[in-house]
C-alpha cells in the first residue's frame, strides 16, 4: 500500500511540474557528467575541466566542506594556458562566486549563484524554475582549504532530447572530422532552453538562427519537434529583419520535406501569405520596405511589434551591418560593402523563395487557385528581378536598383534561390571565387548552398576547410567547443562562443558533400549526388523519419566506389557526373556501359554499391 501511495505521489508530483514548464520545455534532458581531467594548479586550487562546453551548472557536495571554509568556484568557456581565462572578452562566459560555508546551507551547493540580467529578462526565454541559473562552460576552477574529494563534484548540463549516436560521419580530411564534430556538438548543446535560440548573450529565437539549427539538427536526428515549436513561436513573434520574415517559408518547407507533414503549414497558411510582403510590391512584383509601404495593417497582420527599437521591418542582407554600435562606427560589416537601395536584390531574392515555397504549399492543400496565383507572382518577380538587378554584360546581380555596387550577397543568394540562367551561373562562381568567404557565419549558409547548388563543390570545400581567420578552422584554433556567433571577435567584438547559427558545415556534409536528400514530402524519396571535393574516403549514418541511409565513399588509382544504403520502403535516384577516365561502370556487380553525355543517372533503392573503374 505504502509503494502505490509513493507511486501516486511520484505521478502527481511530475504532472505539477509539468504543469509549470511551458511545452516547448517538457522535452528537456537533464544529464551529469564529471570532469574528463582533473589537475591540482595551486595548493587547495583544483581544475576540473569537462573538455566540452554544456549549459549547466556546478554542483559540489557540502560534505567535503568543513564550516566557515570559505569556497571559491570559477566557471568558464575559455582556456588560456591550462587554466580558465578570466578575461575572455565579448560575451565569452566567465563566472567567479565566494562562498562562506554554513551548518544551514543545502547539502548540494549550486553554481552560478548570479545570473545575466540581459538573458533573463524581456524576450529572452527563461529557463523552468527546477533548473535554475546556468550558463555555458567547459571547466570549472575550485579554490577551498578542505580537501574536496572527485565524486563530490558533478556538472548537471541541460539540452533537448537528443538521439546520440544516431548519426555518424567519417573522411580523409581530419579537420572536416573535427568541423563535423564541432558543428554536432554545438546543435545538441544549443538546444538547452527547449527552442531554437541565439546563444546564450540574448536567449531570444531569431529566424535566421532557426532556419540554420533546423537544417543542422536533422542532418544528426529525427527529433523534429523542437524546430517546429520555434516556427510556431517565431511566426507569432517575429523579428526585424525583412528576410527574416521571408525566411519562415523555407523553415515550413524543410519541416515538411523531412516530415512529410503538412499541419504547420496548414495552421499557419494565411499568416504565410502575409509573409510574403506582398503588399509591399510596386507593379512588376519587386517589393521595397522604405517609401512608407509598411502599413499597420501590414505589421499587425505579421504580428510586428517594435523590436530592438526599430518600430517597422529593415532589410538586413548580413549582420553585423557596416557602423555597427558595437564594433564601432567604421566598422566595414559583414556584407561585402553592400549598397542599400529602395529595392534591394537580397530582399528580392527571398521574395521570390518565398512565392514559389507558397504555391508548392497551396498545391499540396488543394488550392489550385491560390496554387496559379502565387505562380504567376514568382514568375513576374523573377523577370522583374533580372531586368531591374542582373548585368546583360556581366551576369552579374546589382546589390540594388540604384547602385551599380556588386556584392557577393546579392550574387550568392540569387544563385541559391534560382534566380540565374545556367548560362550566367560562371560568371558568378568565378566572382565569388575572387571574394573568399566573404560574409559571415550565417550568410555562409546560403553561400555554399548556392555554390554546391551551381556544381561548384570543390570552391565550397576549399571555404569550409580553409584555415583563414574567417574560417571554421578559426573557431577550433581559439579553443571553442561550439560554434562561434561570428568568425573572430575582430568581425564582432560582443560575439558568444555557442551560437549554432555557425553550424552550417553540418548540413553541408549531409546535403551538399554526401548530398542525401529527400526528393518529396515524407523522406520517402531521396536525391544521391555526392560532391566529395578532395576528399579520397568518406562514410556515415544519416537518420530520416523513414530510416538511418548509409552512405559510404571510396576513391583509390583503379575505381572510385559509392555505396548508399537506402531506408526500407523507400527509393531514391543517385546521380553523379561522369568521373574523368571512367572505362566501365559496375553497379552491384553487373557491368554498364558510361553514358556518352556524361551524366549517369541510376534508380536505386536497399543496398546498392556502384564502381566507377578508371
Amino acid at each position: 500500500m505504502n509503494r502505490c501511495l509513493l507511486m501516486i505521489s511520484s505521478l502527481l508530483l511530475s504532472l505539477q511540474l509539468a504543469a509549470q514548464v511551458p511545452v516547448y520545455q517538457q522535452r528537456l534532458v537533464e544529464r551529469e557528467d564529471r570532469a574528463a581531467r582533473i589537475s591540482e594548479l595551486a595548493k587547495g586550487e583544483v581544475l576540473h575541466d569537462f573538455d566540452k562546453a554544456f549549459f549547466g551548472k556546478l554542483g559540489v557536495l557540502k560534505r567535503s566542506l568543513a564550516p566557515g571554509d570559505t569556497l571559491v568556484v570559477r566557471l568558464g568557456e575559455r582556456m588560456k594556458e591550462g587554466r580558465i581565462d578570466r578575461t575572455p572578452g565579448g560575451n565569452v562566459r566567465y563566472s567567479c562566486d565566494t562562498l562562506v560555508i554554513s551548518a544551514g546551507m543545502p547539502d548540494t551547493l549550486w553554481f552560478p549563484r548570479k545570473g545575466s540580467v540581459k538573458n533573463t529578462t524581456g524576450r529572452a526565454i527563461l529557463m523552468p524554475k527546477h533548473v535554475g541559473l546556468i550558463l555555458p562552460f567547459r571547466a570549472a576552477e575550485i579554490i577551498s582549504r578542505s580537501r574536496i574529494t572527485e565524486d563530490a563534484v558533478v556538472r548537471r548540463y541541460q539540452h533537448y532530447k537528443y538521439n546520440e549516436g544516431l548519426a555518424t560521419f567519417r573522411s580523409s580530411d581530419s579537420l572536416l572530422n573535427a568541423l563535423w564534430e564541432l558543428c554536432r556538438h554545438s546543435i545538441q548543446s544549443t538546444t538547452f532552453a527547449g527552442l531554437y535560440v541565439d546563444g546564450d548573450r540574448e536567449r531570444i529565437p531569431y529566424e535566421a538562427d532557426a532556419l540554420i539549427n533546423q537544417l543542422s539538427h536533422y542532418a544528426v536526428d529525427t527529433v523534429y519537434d523542437i524546430a517546429r515549436n520555434t516556427a510556431d513561436y517565431l511566426m507569432m513573434s517575429p523579428a526585424w529583419p525583412t528576410e527574416w520574415q521571408l525566411q519562415m517559408h523555407q523553415v515550413l518547407y524543410y519541416d515538411w520535406l523531412y516530415t512529410g507533414d503538412l499541419s504547420l503549414i496548414r495552421k499557419h497558411y494565411s499568416l504565410l501569405d502575409w509573409k510574403t510582403l506582398r503588399e509591399l510590391a510596386r507593379g512588376d512584383g519587386l517589393i521595397s520596405t522604405t517609401g512608407g509601404r509598411q502599413t499597420k495593417t501590414l505589421l499587425n497582420a505579421i504580428h510586428y511589434t517594435t523590436f530592438d527599437n526599430k518600430e517597422v521591418l529593415r532589410d538586413i542582407t548580413d549582420w553585423p551591418q557596416n557602423g555597427n554600435k558595437v564594433a564601432g562606427p567604421s566598422y566595414i560589416g559583414e556584407a561585402d560593402g553592400f549598397v542599400f537601395c529602395d529595392y534591394n536584390s537580397v530582399v528580392n531574392a527571398y521574395h521570390y523563395r518565398s512565392l514559389q515555397l507558397m504555391e508548392a504549399f497551396a498545391k499540396a492543400l488543394g488550392k489550385n487557385e491560390d496554387a496559379r496565383g502565387f505562380g504567376s507572382q514568382a514568375a513576374r518577380v523573377r523577370s522583374a528581378f533580372r531586368t531591374v538587378f542582373v548585368d546583360p554584360v556581366t551576369h552579374l546581380v546589382r546589390d540594388g536598383d540604384t547602385t551599380k555596387h556588386i556584392s557577393a550577397h546579392a550574387n550568392f543568394f540569387a544563385l541559391a534561390f534560382g534566380l540565374l540562367e545556367p548560362s550566367e551561373t560562371s560568371a558568378v562562381i568565378e566572382f565569388l571565387r575572387s571574394k573568399g568567404m566573404a560574409c559571415s557565419v550565417y550568410g555562409s549558409q546560403f553561400m555554399l548552398d548556392a555554390l554546391y547548388e551551381a556544381g561548384a563543390g570543390d570552391l565550397a570545400m576549399s571555404l569550409i576547410t580553409d584555415r583563414g581567420t574567417r574560417s571554421w578552422y578559426n573557431m577550433l584554433k581559439l579553443g571553442s567547443t561550439m560554434t562561434l556567433e561570428a568568425w573572430d571577435p575582430i568581425f564582432k567584438p560582443n560575439l558568444d562562443w555557442n551560437h549554432a547559427w555557425g553550424a552550417a558545415p553540418l548540413n553541408m556534409i549531409t546535403r551538399r558533400i554526401m548530398v542525401v536528400m529527400p526528393a518529396e514530402p515524407g523522406a520517402k524519396r531521396f536525391i544521391v549526388s555526392p560532391q566529395p571535393g578532395g576528399l579520397t574516403s568518406m562514410e556515415g549514418r544519416i537518420p530520416f523519419i523513414t530510416g538511418i541511409c548509409n552512405f559510404s565513399y571510396r576513391n583509390t588509382e583503379k575505381e572510385i566506389v559509392y555505396t548508399v544504403g537506402l531506408p526500407g520502403w523507400t527509393d531514391g535516384m543517385f546521380r553523379q557526373k561522369l568521373p574523368t577516365g571512367t572505362q566501365k561502370i559496375m553497379v552491384n556487380g553487373k557491368a554498364m556501359k558510361p553514358p556518352k553525355d556524361g551524366r549517369f543517372e541510376l534508380p536505386i533503392s536497399g543496398q546498392t554499391e556502384i564502381r566507377f573503374v578508371k
